[in-house]
Formats: C-alpha cells, structure tokens, sequence
C-alpha cells in the first residue's frame, strides 16, 4: 500500500467517523426526518470536499516524496553527484538538504577513495619500472660476460663497471624507499640542534662547483644576516638543499643564474631556491612532491633521478615542523622554497 492510498483512506475513516457522530447526535436531538436528512447530506458534502482538498494538498507532498525516492536511488547507485530537490513543505525540504549534504560527503569520499587507489596503482607501476631497469641492465651484461661473447679485456671492465654503477643505483633505490617509508610511519627521530643555518647552506652549495662550470652555471646567493642559530638536523637540511638545488641544476638552461636565498619571515628561516628553467605545468605541482611521480614519462630517467628526492624532503621538513612548496611558470623557471622554525617545534 503506498502513501497515498494510506492518507486517503485515513482521511476517510475520520469522515465516516464524524458522519455516524453526527447522525447520532442529530437523532438524539429530536429532529425531524427531513432536517436529519438534510444535515447528513450537508455533511457528506462537506466530507467530500474534505477529500478533494486532500487529494489536492497531499499531490504536492507526494510529487516531492517521489522526486525524492527518484534522486535517493540514483544516489544508492552511486550517482554522488546527484543533487536532491529541495522542494515541498518544510520538513521534506529539511530531509533533502540532509540528503544533499550525505550525498556530498560521499561524493568525496569516493573521489579520495578513487584517487587513492589511481596514486596506489601508478605507485607499484613506477615502483616496478624503477627496480627492473637496473635489474635487466645487470642481467644483460652479466649474461655476455657468462657467455663468453665479450673476449676483450676493456670491453669486459666497461661491462663490470656498468654493472657496478647499475647495482649501487638499485641499491640506492632501495635504501631511498626505505628511508622514506621510515619518514611516513613516523618513526624517524627529531634529535635539532642549534645550527647557523648560513653555514648548512655554504658548505651544502660547495659539492656543486663542477656541475656549475660543466653548464656554464652560477649561484647567485643571498643570506639575511638577522638570522642565527635555529633547531635542525643539519644533515637532513643538506640533503633537503641537495635535492631542491640538484632539481635546479638539472632543469636550468645552459648559461643562466640559479638564485638561491635565506631569509627570516614571520618567526621562520625561508629558504629559496630558484631556477631559470622550463617550468613545471600548473596540473602538476600538487603532485611534484608525491613520491616517483614524473612530470614526463622522461623526467627522471634522463637526469637519473630515482623518483623520491622531493617526496623525502617533504617529509624531512615536515618532521622540522616546517613547510615546503614551489611556484612555476612554464618558460621561466620554477622556485621551490621551504621554512624552517626558529623554535623547536615543541616549544611552538
């Protein structure tokens, strides 16, 4: 039985209910046949019209219970993006913006859920790409040398060495995801010390002479001398610089300036380091700092990158109780910067 035939026929039974009190109430008054007759019939006129108005009222109620179950379904069909009619009396309204709001959430849900399994799976696929490259090099060349194909004595040590390097680069791989798992789980210890952060800088920008003067190169350097000693660890903050100006070096055109700054800002030590490169297009700077994501196919492979330097500094700084970010404009450059606080961050 639906809704409907329920209210109509609750709304009869009270007609017939008044109707037989009233033809009760009107014998006992001792009045005549005819007027009984009469008020009966007034009374089931008026009965009736009660049924008509009712009709006419509950159609609209009902249009909007139906519109309602229509959107409901669609929603349980995982249509999230569905959006209910906020329409009818009060109290239907207020359901449908308690459905718009459910369907809302879900609706984010499923995106975060979707996006999570979309990074899961690029993540293995990069995972699987990165491991095999080194692991197939390796196999190729040793299977010549087992072979016996290579029968020259230099040729046989480029073979070994190649071997070497390709085996440091998959151990290196190796000991990257594994530092950086360490840094997610939250495991890794935050032991600062007071360090003047200028010196962290010099000594991380003297390992990077050669490749300046390799592509014609320079630093142009600026350091606000307000600012002394901070809490670090000076050895992740290296590494965290070494990454942000390798990335630099590799992606600056040939004969430019990379310009790197250390200032105080709002209670923090921001570092700047920026280049003059291609740029990173817009679509790809929320993910830069997501572990091996490429902004080409190439990106890392061609400057031998293994796909975890930003996403460890990510989370060096943020162990820091710092920030880290970057701004680029494709055929300018990209600048990547990161703070550092001036207290430790449990004094904060």
């Amino acid at each position: 039985m639906n809704l409907r035939t329920m209210l109509m026929l609750a709304n009869a039974l009270s007609i017939v209910l008044i109707l037989v009190f009233l033809i009760i109430s009107y014998a006992r008054m001792l009045l005549s046949p005819e007027l009984i007759l009469t008020l009966t019939l007034i009374t089931i006129g008026a009965g009736s019209l009660s049924m008509i108005a009712h009709f006419v009222f509950t159609s609209k109620i009902l249009k909007s219970v139906n519109q309602m179950t229509a959107d409901t379904s669609r929603i349980a069909e995982g249509k999230f993006d569905v959006k209910v009619a906020e329409e009818g009396p009060t109290e239907i309204r207020e359901l449908a913006q308690h459905f718009n709001a459910m369907s809302e959430k879900l609706n984010l849900m499923f995106r975060e859920v979707k996006r999570s399994e979309q990074y899961k799976t690029e993540l293995i696929a990069n995972v699987s790409h990165d491991l095999r490259t080194p692991v197939s090099s390796i196999r190729s060349f040793a299977e010549a040398l087992q072979d016996g194909v290579i029968t020259d004595e230099e040729t046989q040590q480029k073979y070994l060495q190649t071997i070497e390097q390709e085996t440091e680069r998959l151990s290196h791989l190796i000991e990257e995801l594994l530092n950086l798992s360490q840094l997610e789980s939250g495991t890794s210890p935050y032991e600062p010390s007071l360090v003047h952060p200028d010196v962290v800088l010099v000594e991380t920008l003297q390992q990077f002479e050669r490749k300046l003067q390799e592509r014609q190169l320079e630093f142009e350097v600026h350091v606000d001398d307000k600012i002394e000693v901070i809490p670090m660890m000076p050895d992740s903050i290296k590494r965290v610089l070494t990454n942000l100006i390798q990335n630099a070096i590799a992606y600056s055109n040939d004969q430019s300036t990379i310009h790197i700054s250390l200032k105080k800002v709002d209670g923090a030590a921001l570092f700047l380091i920026r280049d003059e490169g291609s740029g990173i297009p817009t679509e790809s700077l929320d993910r830069i700092f997501d572990r091996f994501y490429r902004v080409e196919k190439s990106r890392n492979s061609k400057h031998g990158g293994s796909g975890l330097g930003l996403a460890i500094s990510r989370q060096l700084i943020e162990l820091h109780g710092g920030e880290i970010g970057v701004k680029s404009t494709i055929g300018v450059g990209s600048e990547f910067y990161f703070t550092l606080p001036l207290e430790k961050k449990e004094d904060l």
